[in-house]
């Protein structure tokens, strides 16, 4: 036993010293940085410290070298705390995100941003887009889309609309959805169950299988439905592991999602165009007539290029009646050779082009 210990004691000096030699790393890399700072503002003092494709290419060039034991995706969570922090030093931040506090989009921010910005919550995605677009935010967090509900209808159109913003990035959240409630019952008592429309829809089955044809309320948000159970008896509430500890719900079962991969894709949306990286995702929007032959136009000019879509929505034009619009993302940035050489292929046929944004891969 008293080897034991021993041991176990010269190992915990061991990460004493390298504790010790982290701090140091970590304060000359602050410092570093706010030297970088000083150095930008002299060159452009409007300009913004944060910039998407360098990061993106750090933490490319971290996890190409990472070995283990610690998963990419732990390093990953290191590193984004790191740049956050440093960066904070050199400027606050403002992002503003579907609220309140405690819904997966507030976890969206600190998974693509760290925890060193400065979060802003609100009640709807159109608020997120004219606080960005009024300068009220430097960036804005909303979700598209989810693998098993599908697109976000109001994002969409939000990005039609406001034609001075754009995608600076994206991010993808694990979705598990806990079922609570403001105090602890019987779930034989449940009156209602309540959530955001989509975390209804992902729980579905779970729902019917194990509650029935129980009444369901769709709030405005996971959050709202935590405050809402929190205020109302026997009603059980969808939300995050954030909003349980965040409202001190009683958690009644974990995990209760449909699906086991259930993930939510969200995007950055500001006003600064990002640079390229080598592993970029273009937006764009497309309109045509609604003609026949009108969309196979538009995916031969990136077939024959070998340029990969990654994704495709269509839907009718909000504005002009005998038109569509497609939402498209494609492997690639706008200002790669061939992508600009089949959008304008595009534009040249007849069709309506916007670039929606270029911006780094999510890693």
């Amino acid at each position: 036993m008293a080897k034991e210990i021993d041991k176990l004691k010269k190992l915990r000096d061991k990460i004493d010293l390298i504790d010790d030699k982290l701090l140091n790393l970590i304060q000359s890399r602050a410092d570093i940085a706010s030297k970088i700072g000083e150095l930008k503002a002299t060159l452009d003092k409007k300009t913004s410290f944060y910039k998407p494709d360098r990061e993106s290419k750090i933490l490319k060039n971290i996890l190409a070298k990472s070995e283990g034991p610690l998963a990419d995706s732990k390093v990953r969570s290191i590193y984004k705390e790191l740049i956050s922090a440093c960066l904070s030093i050199e400027e606050t931040i403002k992002v503003g995100f579907l609220g309140p506090e405690g819904t997966y989009s507030d976890g969206a921010v600190i998974h693509h941003f760290g925890s060193s910005v400065k979060k802003f919550p609100y009640n709807t995605i159109e608020d997120v887009f004219y606080r960005v677009h009024s300068g009220d935010l430097d960036y804005g967090v909303i979700p598209v889309e989810n693998s098993s509900e599908g697109v976000v209808n109001t994002s969409l159109n939000c990005l039609a609309d406001f034609k001075e913003l754009s995608i600076c990035g994206e991010t993808y959240m694990d979705i598990k959805h806990q079922l609570a409630s403001g105090s602890r019952f019987d779930l034989k008592d449940a009156i209602a169950i309540a959530s955001h429309p989509q975390a209804l829809g992902q729980c579905s089955k779970w729902i019917n299988q194990n509650l029935g044809s129980l009444k369901r309320i769709s709030l405005n948000s996971s959050a709202e439905a935590a405050m809402y159970a929190k205020e109302n008896d026997n009603v059980l509430c969808i939300v995050s592991e954030v909003a349980v500890k965040e409202y001190k719900l009683y958690l009644q079962q974990k995990d209760i999602h449909d699906f086991i991969d259930n993930k939510t894709r969200f995007l950055i949306i500001g006003s600064n165009e990002v640079n390229k990286t080598g592993d970029d995702k273009c937006s764009l929007l497309v309109q045509t007539e609604n003609t026949a032959g009108a969309l196979f136009k538009i995916l031969e000019s990136f077939q024959k290029r070998k340029i990969n879509l990654s994704k495709i929505e269509t839907r009718p034009s909000r504005v002009d009646g005998s038109a569509h619009d497609f939402f498209i993302d494609l492997d690639g940035h706008h200002k790669d050779t061939k992508v600009k050489s089949a959008l304008n292929e595009i534009k040249d046929s007849g069709s309506f082009v916007r670039l929606l944004g270029s911006y780094p891969k999510y890693i």
